[in-house]
Formats: structure tokens, sequence, C-alpha cells
């Protein structure tokens, strides 16, 4: 499968400046997010970044593992690739790594996201016009959403935190810096179309009001702070929805922003995205089946991924998908059973083949390496027939033996 990745703010208004980095963040940095410097000014974290895990957190961010295994290439727009490999933020090493390798077998496609939008400049007004004036179907996915984001970087942060209290240095931004307060859990583009700190904290207030209560979503002050926000977060949303169109491949965004996808396909008769399904089920056959199998790191998914049966795993994945298995406990237990046969049914069989080729040892000179070669060839091809139903699971746990033998 070939998916585009997003590029993180990407489509917002107003984003573009002559050397490719939002004007938002350059000249006003929303207040609610960490920031990295570079040079005379400050920018996000996570502007015009690929999505990360919100399942494997520790002090770094993490690569979706869940989804890159279903990925024999991504598409990624050229800029974020090149921000990412050559001089990415410490938090974001890990992801940083696993690109480059990835690039480097000729798994990432890169492609200028700009050009699109602004050849389709014109659409995008027209799809943002459109959503506006329905505001109240936005006003779930918008704290979904938000409630998302809270949570991955609350405990993001409290890891962060634990692991190096001791030198009280605050992870991301610094020790000339102190912990931010808890605005910065708010997701970055809740302020995106603020210029100034203290009016994004009046429409952080606003908004929280306004999800808060029917009652005061009538009111003008609060419609205008909630119909701001949207307009950050549906215009990303629309550039993504529209690059995915005109690359004619599906995409992945960060998890947090699922819910505004949800209602646009549920919009055009669509009740589930099939990428996001696929990584679901992925997620649930590392989570809830064989956990031990899990892809963690980048030697890992790169064994996976160039090894024959990843095949058989997606086919497997895709079953799930469309609601032909569950990825539960039974299904591991089933899985078990039927290996376990096979591996006995595998033994009975070398046995039997090496009674039947004992004569062919007694042949003089020959007898004993003709014997060997026989029993060898005879029984690998019967035990690959014997084996081939379960290859992915045979894949996953050779790739988690070497893994734990250190040779991964």
């Amino acid at each position: 499968m070939k998916l585009m990745l997003t590029s993180f703010g990407i489509g917002q208004p107003d984003s573009s400046t002559s050397d490719g980095y939002s004007r938002l963040h350059l000249d006003h940095p929303p207040p609610d997010t960490h920031r990295v410097t570079h040079g005379s000014y400050q920018e996000s974290l996570f502007h015009r970044m690929p999505p990360v895990s919100f399942s494997l957190i520790n002090e770094w961010f993490m690569p979706d593992y869940e989804l890159l295994v279903l990925c024999d290439q991504v598409v990624m727009d050229g800029s974020s690739f090149e921000r990412l490999v050559n001089r990415p933020a410490s938090p974001y090493s890990k992801v940083a790594d696993t690109f480059q390798a990835l690039g480097a077998e000729g798994r990432v496609e890169l492609v200028d996201f700009a050009p699109i939008l602004q050849s389709n400049s014109q659409l995008l007004s027209k799809m943002l016009d459109h959503d506006l004036k329905l505001l109240d179907q936005w006003v779930e996915p918008l704290r979904v959403s938000l409630n998302t984001w809270a949570t991955f970087m609350r405990n993001f942060r409290q890891l962060m935190f634990e692991d190096r209290k001791q030198s009280h240095v605050h992870p991301l931004e610094g020790d000339e810096h102190t912990p931010r307060s808890h605005m910065m859990l708010m997701h970055e583009m809740f302020h995106a179309a603020n210029t100034a700190e203290v009016q994004g904290e009046y429409v952080s207030f606003m908004v929280a009001e306004a999800l808060g209560s029917s009652e005061k979503r009538k009111r003008r002050e609060h419609r205008e702070a909630l119909r701001e926000v949207l307009r950050a977060y549906l215009s990303y949303v629309n550039a993504n929805l529209v690059l995915s169109s005109e690359l004619e491949i599906g995409f992945h965004d960060w998890l947090d922003f699922t819910p505004f996808y949800s209602t646009k396909f549920l919009s055009v008769g669509k009740l589930t995205d099939p990428v996001q399904e696929s990584r679901k089920q992925v997620e649930e056959l590392f989570t809830l089946s064989f956990p031990d199998f899990a892809v963690h790191d980048t030697s890992a998914l790169l064994k996976a991924l160039n090894d024959k049966r990843i095949e058989e795993l997606r086919r497997l994945v895709a079953d799930a998908a469309s609601g032909k298995v569950d990825f539960d406990l039974e299904f591991a237990r089933s899985v078990l059973t039927e290996v376990f046969q096979g591996e006995r049914r595998a033994r009975r069989v070398r046995n039997i083949i090496g009674y039947l080729t004992l004569p062919i040892g007694f042949i003089p000179w020959i007898g004993t390496p003709a014997q060997k070669f026989i029993d060898e060839a005879v029984g690998s091809t019967i035990e690959k027939r014997i084996k081939r139903e379960h290859r992915w699971f045979y894949m996953l746990s050779d790739i988690a033996g070497r893994h734990d033998n250190g040779t991964c």
C-alpha cells in the first residue's frame, strides 16, 4: 500500500511565507504549545511534522509502526521530510531515524504539497465556507479532538518529567524555561488563528464555554470564537482531503483529527476510513492477541517490510478490517493451537521420512550425504506446506526472536 502522511498545519489560512514556514509560527507562536528556536524566531515543535504514535510513548515521540507495517511506500511533503530528517527537534529523533532509514530504502516519495494546494485554492475556499455554515456539526468532533490531544500530551509530559526530574531540565525547552501551564495541553491548532497570547487565552475560554453549553453556543461572541477556531481546524482537514484526492492515494493524519474526518466521510456515505480501520486492526493484533510480537523499533520494521511474508500479514489485517477475523485472546489461542499442531505434524513427517530414507544411508560412499539431502529436501518442502497458513506468525516470531537475541 502507498499512503500519504500529512504535514501538520499545512493549508492553514496565511500559512505560507517565502521560506516555507507558517507566518503564524514565525511571528506569533501559539501560547499553548512548546516551541523550538531556530535563528531569530521560534516555531512550533509540531509544525509541518508527520503523525506520530499515540499509543507508543516514552521520552521521545515514536513512529506509528502499526501504520507503517501496512505501507510499501509513503508520500511526504518534501520540506517536511527535510526538516524532520536534517534538523529534527529532540523529541522527534526516533521518528527521524525511522524515516531516514525508510528513505534510504526508497520507501519515501517526496512531493511538494504547496503547489497542489495553491492550484486548488478556490475549491478549498468553497469547502471551508460550506463547512462553517453548519457550525454545530463540528462541536462534538472538536470536543473529542481536544480531549484526545490533551490525553496524549499529558501522558507524554508525565513520562518526560519522570525520566528527567532529577536534572530539573524541561525535556522540550531546555533549562532556561519552566514547565508551561495546563494551557499547553490544548491543541496548537486551537490557537492557530490568533495573534497574541491574551487573545488566544480569551478564545480558549470562549470556546471551552461554547463546547460545554448549548445555550452559550447561541451567543454571538461564543459562536464567533468557535468559528475562528474551527476555521483553522477545517482548513487543515480540507487541505489533506484535497491532497489525497489529487495524489489519488489514501492518507494518515494525527489521530486527534480522526473525528473531523469521520464526520466528513459520513457526509459522503463512508462509514469508516479503510486506512484507519486497517491501522486499528494492526494495533489490536499487537495489543490484544500477540503483544510480544509488536514492532517497536526501526530495525524490526525494516525486517518486516523486507520479508515476503508481510503480504500474508496484510491480507490477515484486511480480513479483520472487513469483519472476517477478530483480533482477541480467542484468536491468539486458536492460532497458537494450530501452530503447535502443525509443529507436531512436521516432526512426525520428518521422523517418517527419516525412517523411509534409512536404507539409503547404507549405500557405500554416498549413503549418508544422500540420506541427509533427501531428508532435508523432502522434509523442508512438506514443513513449508504445513506452516503456509501461518507464515505471518512465523515472520513476526522470527523478528521478535532476533530482537530478543540482539541480532535484529
